[in-house]
């Protein structure tokens, strides 16, 4: 079997690895726990709803999907396609934010809060969001086949393998594949037009190229870094007149292609990018460019978005980890100034690469000026991404001349991605729990059943009592355990927290207790159909005479002060509260 062969098969199954790397991410990621998810599969679920494109604006205008509604639609489209028969047509009640997000001045890396609709088996706009990250999945597997064929082509078998094998090492592509975003299809893009461009023979050729840069302009604005694109395929041919032929008819097909997009947003905004508002939302804390430490932070953030900064930028991983990537990168970097010193003539390729490489990093320099520290993510680089890490990977093969064998790179690819996976549960997925239980650990009904739903004065939904577990027999001095069952039907605009007073026959109060329903995760942040059980340990005066007696059970939020009314299933208000009646001795009514 030929080199070439066996590199190929050995490329083939790191793919593979990547693959999977990024559907067991897909698959037990909470959602919405990566940077900007939330709003991403918003812009799909209101592209089916509403069957068309949505519209931003300023305050005190709403804009229609708020923080991503200015990016281009094909990611969107895309995804709508394979989410469009589960995506639910009634009103989406989104994950609430975790009130002790770091984001938010908290201490909690985790940035939602997940209910009991996100656990197996998922339906409707859950499902559907589960799938739009199988587009995900795939749209990177395809990118790092594509990265090796371009490696291919303009370098060496041993650059294309180390350069595949460098997509594996980095936990930002599975991230990246297990996410809904548009930079998986950026990557894809960038990958595709970069090997067509490499294949260009032919005036059709460049056609095509033209049309995948305008599906890359369809993605995200920062594709218009691709442009170039099209004087390096045309230049690929012999005759000038074939050449300026090729550019005019290519870049006709790119604006026919994009070329709408961008006039809606001229139309709509007096801005072709739609930017401008965007700008003015999100505008970010200023950076002084003037200090080394705006500089120096930026780099070590990258690096360690590349190496694996899970959640929203706020899970690390344990330093060594930094450690050995910030290495790979500074070794590959090194090496190839060592390929430049050795080799000072680079071909076209290797200029095209550095120019497209320059060009990113100052896009994203100018993007942070705008948004600020967030702007420093390795993800927005996915234009480049292709041309970077073959160039990396070129500092290990031409400049230190470390040559894997096929086998030698499978096994590093295999036990990175043990490492990965191993971090994966042991050090990320602990910092995402699930607010809500498993519902079908909440399924069995508690002894005493209740037919009363708290809602706030005015409001419809509510939240359900279905049943509750007491003890048979109450007595005085007893320290009495409650277990409560809810049903979420309405996310509740107050939060809530129970009240359990101990009262008489005549309604005269002996003990008072005021505790919260669920610790740490306030009703405020509570999502339609969740079902949840709730415990409550209260004391039993031990003074308390023969006498007939209750447990006044009700809901209050103590910031208003205000009390929940109590209605029955057949929207009948039935007052504030259930009771628990107990007897003291043998009482007779008077």
């Amino acid at each position: 079997m030929d080199t070439r062969t066996t590199t190929t098969r050995a490329a083939g199954i790191i793919v593979l690895l990547i693959f999977i790397h990024s559907i067991v991410l897909a698959f037990t990621n909470p959602l919405g726990e990566a940077p900007d998810e939330p709003a991403h599969m918003e812009y799909v679920r209101f592209v089916v709803v509403n069957q068309r494109l949505p519209i931003q604006c300023t305050a005190p205008c709403v804009s229609e999907v708020d923080g991503e509604g200015h990016q281009p639609p094909l990611a969107y489209l895309l995804a709508a396609l394979v989410s469009a028969p589960f995506i639910e047509q009634t009103a989406w009640v989104p994950q609430a934010i975790n009130p002790q997000f770091l984001w938010r001045g908290g201490s909690d890396p985790q940035a939602l809060v997940h209910g009991s609709r996100e656990y197996w088996p998922w339906r409707g706009t859950i499902l559907a969001w589960r799938l739009m990250r199988l587009v995900s999945v795939l749209l990177v597997s395809a990118t790092a086949w594509l990265v090796y064929r371009l490696a291919l082509r303009i370098s060496t078998p041993a650059t294309a393998l180390v350069a595949v094998l460098l997509l594996a090492l980095t936990p930002q592509t599975a991230i990246i594949g297990s996410t809904m975003s548009n930079d998986a299809l950026l990557g894809f893009l960038s990958a595709a037009i970069l090997v067509l461009v490499v294949d260009t023979r032919r005036i059709r050729d460049l056609l095509g190229v033209g049309a995948l840069l305008g599906l890359a302009l369809l993605t995200k604005q920062s594709a218009i870094l691709l442009l170039p694109a099209l004087v390096v395929a045309a230049f690929r041919m012999q005759r000038w007149s074939h050449r300026v032929l090729a550019m005019v008819l290519g870049s006709a097909v790119t604006v026919l292609v994009a070329g709408w997009w961008y006039l809606r947003n001229q139309m709509l905004y007096g801005d072709v990018f739609g930017l401008q508002l965007f700008s003015q939302t999100f505008a970010g804390t200023r950076i002084d460019w003037q200090q080394s430490d705006s500089w120096s932070n930026a780099v070590v953030q990258l690096l360690r978005s590349a190496w694996g900064l899970y959640g929203w930028m706020t899970i690390p991983l344990p330093g060594i980890w930094y450690g050995i990537g910030t290495t790979v990168v500074l070794a590959g970097i090194i090496g190839f100034g060592l390929r430049l010193a050795r080799l000072p003539r680079l071909g076209m390729w290797w200029i095209w690469s550095a120019l497209l490489i320059g060009a990113t990093m100052g896009w994203l320099v100018v993007f942070a000026s705008t948004v600020g520290v967030v702007a420093w993510q390795s993800r927005l680089l996915m234009v480049a991404l292709p041309l970077l890490v073959i160039v990396l990977a070129a500092g290990f093969t031409s400049g230190f001349g470390l040559i894997p064998s096929a086998r030698q790179a499978v096994v590093i690819a295999a036990v990175a991605w043990g490492c990965q996976l191993s971090l994966w549960y042991g050090v990320v997925l602990p910092r995402v729990p699930m607010a809500m239980p498993d519902p079908a650990t909440t399924a069995q009904p508690l002894a005493l059943a209740r037919d009363a739903v708290f809602a706030a004065p005015g409001s419809a939904g509510g939240i359900a009592l279905l049943d509750l577990d007491a003890p048979a027999v109450i007595a005085p001095g007893d320290t009495v355990d409650l277990t409560l069952r809810w049903q979420v039907y309405d996310r509740p605009m107050h939060d809530w927290q129970v009240f359990l007073v101990v009262r008489d026959v005549y309604k005269r109060e002996y003990a008072r207790f005021l505790q919260p329903l669920l610790p740490g995760v306030p009703t405020s942040t509570w999502t339609p159909d969740d079902r949840l059980l709730t415990r409550h340990r209260i004391v039993i005066p031990a003074d308390l005479g023969e006498n007939f007696y209750m447990i006044q059970i009700g809901l209050v939020d103590t910031n208003s002060p205000l009390r929940a009314q109590k209605r029955n299933n057949a929207l009948e208000l039935t007052g504030d509260s259930i009771f628990l009646p107990f007897n003291v001795g043998n009482p007779t009514l008077p």
